[in-house]
């Protein structure tokens, strides 16, 4: 009896296809797990364009959270005379009536989300729109900017915000930008001839450099900056915004931004901030003591009448101007929203813009 045998040829045919079989496979399990991926995507954006709206009313609300709890701090005897790091609004605990003290600021629940909304005010920077060149000029002797390009930026600034076509000794106007601008990236550009709308409009002035504007934070650059940038611990950033009034709140300003006030010295502004954190210390706790009139700065270690009287202009213990900033989320999708409030009276605030970033 005759046994039947495949032969050779037929066998690696066989193999071939069986191959090509696995290769296809393979493939279109690769085609359906990409489609799959895909529709996954498209289906998670689609649904949060549909939250957008839900987003929007939630950021809405956050930023009537933060006008409420400004508005019930003014009902609170004696906290309503100041605006400090250590109250409710900012974080801190210091003087909360019954009403605030059972709120929160963080994950609150609304809607099929949540909301936290961080409040700061205005005035712990100087607005860069309202101050003279003393204080500018101060900032650029700390930063460790040599005389010639502190004339430079000093100049540019002026020729920057000015509505006039005329250009200072040491300054840029006009063609400048259009011949060299100071971030080449963006190409040529106009000078804005009226006032910065947003701090980072620095940028763009002759002599500013990012080392400037960001400046170095604990011997670490500043966020999203490259390495070994910066001439200090602060830049224009840290200094300086295009909102509020013309003086600080001796409140809330940070060491870096008293220490550039007239008669002022990095000590002295160090005295400042370790006289209103209290017995610990540290700001926002318990044991604060902010300066709830202006005289008791008097108090501070070091301050004398002379330099109370040269400093006492550019300094208030209350603010009117905050930013709020409101995170909405939705499972896994968030947003965050920026408005600006405006101090209309004791109680009512009004908001000056909001948008989402």
């Amino acid at each position: 009896m005759k046994l039947l045998t495949s032969s050779p040829s037929h066998v690696h045919q066989r193999g071939i296809a069986l191959v090509m079989v696995l290769v296809v496979v393979l493939a279109m399990g690769i085609m359906a797990a990409h489609f799959s991926f895909s529709m996954k995507i498209e289906t998670q954006l689609a649904l949060n364009t549909t939250r957008d709206p839900d987003m929007e009313w939630m950021g809405r609300s956050g930023v009537e959270l933060a006008k409420y709890v400004l508005a019930e701090k003014t009902r609170i005897p004696v906290d309503n005379q100041f605006d400090a790091l250590s109250q409710f609004w900012a974080g801190g605990v210091y003087g909360t009536n019954e009403v605030l003290a059972a709120m929160s600021l963080e994950n609150v629940p609304l809607g099929d989300g949540t909301i936290s909304v961080r409040i700061e005010d205005a005035e712990r920077k100087f607005n860069i729109n309202a101050l003279g060149p003393e204080i500018l000029s101060q900032s650029l002797i700390y930063m460790g900017v040599d005389s010639f390009q502190s004339a430079v930026i000093l100049d540019s600034l002026m020729d920057w915000v000015d509505p006039d076509i005329d250009t200072r000794v040491n300054g840029a106007d006009e063609e400048a930008y259009l011949v060299e601008p100071n971030l080449p990236l963006l190409g040529p550009y106009l000078v804005k001839n009226g006032p910065l709308d947003d701090i980072s409009e620095l940028l763009l002035i002759r002599g500013i450099t990012p080392e400037l504007y960001y400046g170095m934070q604990g011997g670490l650059p500043a966020p999203n900056m490259p390495m070994g940038m910066g001439y200090g611990d602060f830049g224009f950033i840290d200094l300086f915004n295009t909102l509020g009034g013309f003086q600080i709140n001796i409140n809330t300003a940070s060491k870096e931004v008293i220490q550039m006030l007239p008669g002022m010295d990095p000590n002295l502004a160090w005295e400042v901030t370790m006289t209103r954190a209290g017995f610990d210390g540290m700001e926002g706790t318990e044991d604060d003591m902010p300066f709830m009139r202006i005289t008791d700065l008097m108090n501070v270690p070091g301050m004398t009448p002379d330099l109370m009287s040269l400093m006492r202009r550019f300094v208030t213990n209350r603010s009117n101007t905050f930013e709020i900033y409101v995170e909405a989320r939705i499972d896994e999708y968030v947003k965050m929203f920026r408005a600006v409030l405006v101090r209309v009276n004791a109680r009512d605030f009004a908001t000056l813009n909001m948008r989402w970033e």
